[in-house]
C-alpha cells in the first residue's frame, strides 16, 4: 500500500487528512502514492489544486486515467463556501452508489487574506460536520510548510482528524473534535479601517437599500455585472434580515484595500452549521438567500450569537 494507504482509517467513513509538504518535489511526492492508488483501485478522483499545480500533475499521470477529475481551486476555492457544495456534487456525479472515491483540496495558499484565512479554516472544520455521518470517502488536503505561517499549519492539525506525513498516515493529536471546537459562526469580525456609509431599514425599504448599495459600488467603479450581483447578494440578506432578523436591519458599505464590503446586521440568530453551503431543494419554499450571497460574492463572513447575525461580503474592485 503506498503512503496514504488505510492506517489509521476506519472503513466506512469520511478519512480527512492533511498533507504537510515542502515545495514542488514535496507537493509531488505527497500526492502521487494517494492519486496511484486511486487509479489502481479505479475509484473516482476529483483534484482541486493550483492551474499550475494542475498541469504538473496531468504530465505525470498522462491521459489515460479517465477516473481522474480536475478543477481549478483558485477559482472554485475563492470563497471557501463553494467548496462543500463541490464535493457534494461530486460524490453524487461519480460515486451515487456509495463507491469509494477521493479528493484532494488545497484551500488554503499564500497570497490568501487574513479574511480569506479564517474562512477557509472555517471550512476545514465545516468538511467534517458535512461528511462525517455520510458515505465513505478519502480526502487529502495538502498544506505547504514554506509558504504557510506555523499558526496555519496548527490550525490544520487542529481540524484535520488524519495526518498523512512520513510515509504514512496516523491520527491526529491535535485533531478537536466538533465538541471541542468553537461554532462556525462564532467570534467577532474586525471593525472597519476606514468611514462607512450606513443605512438602517425597514420592511418598506428594499428598494432604498438596493439604490444605496448601487450608488456606492458605482462611486468605487465596480463594474456594472458585478454590481448588479452584489445589489441582488444584499438585497438577498436584507429580507431575511426582515424576515428572520426582527423585522429590521443596518447595512453598512465601505472600502477596504481594493474591496467593497458591505455588512448587513440584524437580531437574527443562525444555528444552521451548514446554511449557505448546501443547495436548497426545488420545492423548498425559503432558504436561499445565502447560497446565492456565497455563489455571487467574492467571499461572505458570517458571524451569529443569541443577541443577534452579522453578514459581511466582499466584493474585490478593478
Amino acid at each position: 500500500m503506498g503512503q496514504h494507504g488505510t492506517a489509521g482509517h476506519t472503513k466506512g467513513c469520511f478519512h480527512h487528512a492533511t498533507l504537510f509538504y515542502t515545495g514542488e518535489d514535496g507537493f509531488i511526492d505527497g500526492t502521487m502514492p494517494f492519486i496511484s492508488e486511486a487509479v489502481a483501485a479505479e475509484e473516482p478522483i476529483l483534484i482541486a489544486v493550483s492551474g499550475s499545480r494542475i498541469e504538473l500533475l496531468k504530465d505525470i499521470i498522462g491521459g489515460s486515467a479517465e477516473q481522474v477529475h480536475f478543477t481549478d481551486m483558485h477559482v472554485l476555492g475563492s470563497n471557501p463556501a463553494r467548496i462543500i457544495p463541490a464535493w457534494r456534487r461530486f460524490l453524487a456525479d461519480h460515486a451515487p452508489d456509495g463507491r469509494p472515491v477521493r479528493g484532494i483540496g488545497e484551500p488554503i495558499w499564500a497570497g490568501r487574506s487574513e479574511a480569506e484565512l479564517t474562512e477557509c479554516q472555517r471550512h476545514e472544520a465545516l468538511l467534517n460536520v458535512a461528511f462525517d455521518d455520510g458515505q465513505a470517502w478519502q480526502l487529502l488536503c495538502p498544506y505547504d510548510l514554506n509558504a504557510l505561517d506555523d499558526d496555519v499549519i496548527e490550525a490544520a492539525r487542529r481540524s484535520h482528524p488524519f495526518l498523512a506525513q512520513g510515509g504514512a498516515t496516523s491520527i491526529s493529536d491535535a485533531y478537536l473534535h466538533g465538541h471541542e471546537t468553537a461554532g462556525p459562526f462564532n467570534g467577532e469580525l474586525p471593525a472597519p479601517s476606514g468611514p462607512c456609509q450606513e443605512l438602517t431599514f425597514t420592511i418598506d425599504q428594499l428598494g432604498t437599500v438596493r439604490w444605496f448599495v448601487a450608488q456606492i459600488a458605482a462611486e468605487v467603479s465596480l463594474e456594472p455585472s458585478r454590481t448588479e450581483d452584489l445589489v441582488l447578494a444584499v438585497n438577498e440578506l436584507a429580507t431575511n434580515s426582515l424576515r428572520h432578523g426582527g423585522g429590521s436591519g443596518t447595512l453598512r458599505m465601505w472600502r477596504q484595500d481594493g474591496t467593497l464590503l458591505c455588512e448587513v446586521h440584524d437580531g437574527g440568530h443562525i444555528t444552521e452549521p451548514l446554511v449557505g453551503r448546501d443547495p436548497p431543494r426545488p420545492a423548498q419554499p425559503s432558504g436561499r438567500g445565502l447560497w446565492i450571497v456565497n455563489h455571487l460574492c467574492d467571499l461572505a463572513q458570517i458571524r451569529s450569537t443569541h443577541t443577534g447575525t452579522v453578514v459581511r461580503v466582499h466584493m474585490h474592485l478593478p
